[in-house]
């Protein structure tokens, strides 16, 4: 029987320290189509991968700031020039009343301009993932999973199995095209 086409190599650390040296590791010896799959969010894991800081939430406060200056021009238009009336005896341009809807709309436009910019941007994937309804790794719930995927250009199946065993991690196995184990 012909083994079949290998999609990559998942390895398993219950750490988080020894799945961000790990990811250090793996850097440092150059592969480039790497992930490291986990079950929280770990603090300098980004740089141990080499990953560049993100400008989604550059992106975000933008808009926040457009839906900040959005609300209050749409505000002072109406109630400055287009149909000024007189509430009690207060200015026209009483910002005080206008915080409310400044809030909501600097929300609104962060929250679905992010939401957008996120499906668009997430189109985007460098690294091929493992089959999730194929593999079970254990990712969500206490494990630490490195995948090399093998579209890596320094890609040999036995190669890549043999550094994942030698960083120490458990459970390592190559996944094929349909999700299981290669012969």
């Amino acid at each position: 029987m012909m083994p079949t086409s290998t999609r990559g190599v998942l390895g398993a650390f219950y750490l988080p320290d020894e799945a961000k040296a790990a990811a250090a590791k793996v850097r440092a010896a150059g592969w480039t189509h790497f992930d490291m799959l986990t079950p929280f969010p770990v603090h300098g894991m980004e740089e141990a991968m080499g990953q560049e800081r993100s400008w989604v939430p550059w992106a975000t406060a933008g808009l926040a700031l457009t839906g900040v200056l959005f609300a209050q021009a749409l505000q002072n238009y109406v109630m400055v020039y287009d149909w000024p009336m007189n509430f009690g005896g207060k200015p026209h341009a009483a910002w005080p009343a206008f915080v409310p809807v400044t809030f909501e709309l600097m929300v609104l436009f962060a929250a679905v301009g992010s939401a957008i910019i996120a499906v668009v941007a997430g189109k985007k994937d460098t690294v091929p993932q493992p089959p999730p309804m194929l593999v079970k790794t254990g990712a969500t719930g206490d494990r630490f999973v490195l995948w090399i995927s093998a579209t890596d250009p320094q890609w040999r199946a036995e190669a890549a199995e043999r550094f994942v065993r030698d960083l120490g991690a458990d459970d390592v196995r190559l996944v094929n095209v349909d999700g299981g184990r290669d012969a």
